[in-house]
């Protein structure tokens, strides 16, 4: 995998921990909400395997489009809301996760 696929998949990876996250804080505030923001919360709510959902945000695979348009829209997100967190992914993040995933 070239530098620039690695930089993609990385910032693929932490949007996807960003809205998870940002889902268990909305989870919190919202009672009703039907959306379980785990592993196995979000591979229900988007039709797949959790093993999915465990590899994609772990970095052991790389979605697919549809798989990811999938998870995005499991989690109760847009892929707008996917963009904005893809696009503030900074550099210095991807350092972080690249260090602490040696």
């Amino acid at each position: 995998m070239n530098t620039e696929e690695t930089i993609y998949k990385i910032k693929i990876i932490l949007s996807l921990k960003k809205l998870l996250e940002n889902g268990k804080k909305l989870q919190k505030e919202i009672k009703g909400n039907k959306i379980v923001y785990s592993y196995h919360g979000v591979a229900s709510s988007a039709l797949l395997r959790k093993a999915t959902i465990n590899d994609t945000l772990n970095g052991h695979t790389s979605p697919k489009a549809v798989t990811l348009i999938s998870i995005v829209e499991g989690m109760g997100f847009t892929m707008t809301d996917f963009s904005k967190e893809f696009d503030h992914i900074s550099e210095s993040e991807i350092e972080i996760y690249l260090n602490d995933h040696k």
